[in-house]
């Protein structure tokens, strides 16, 4: 498991991880890449509040803070610990194609936009 995944936060009256360590590092790679909550979503199978939860737990919640420079190096770094040393993968081959770049933010992802 990667030093991101051993970040993941309990917030006091939580009983601990409600999903998977797979489900948590698909849903920080989309989200690094430039994925919307509801966009994640369908891909994962949570709806977007489930999604909001992971997000806002994770080391990523404030993307839009991060420069585009910082995101790819968070992304980089997740990509890398993707595999380990046996070939198995974090996300079960559910990321079977990652892109090399992370995505540009829409106006509407920026911190302060109006939904």
């Amino acid at each position: 498991m990667n030093r991101a995944m051993t970040d993941y936060e309990t917030r006091p009256g939580q009983s601990g991880q409600p999903h998977s360590d797979q489900v948590h590092y698909v849903v920080w790679v989309l989200w690094l890449i430039g994925f919307s909550e509801q966009q994640i979503g369908r891909r994962v199978g949570l709806n977007k509040k489930q999604v909001a939860g992971v997000v806002g737990r994770s080391p990523y919640s404030n993307r839009s803070a991060m420069t585009d420079v910082e995101r790819q190096q968070q992304y980089q770094e997740l990509v890398a610990a993707r595999t380990d040393d046996g070939g198995n993968t974090i996300d079960g081959g559910f990321l079977k194609s990652l892109p090399n770049q992370v995505l540009p933010l829409g106006p509407q992802q920026k911190k302060g936009a109006k939904a």
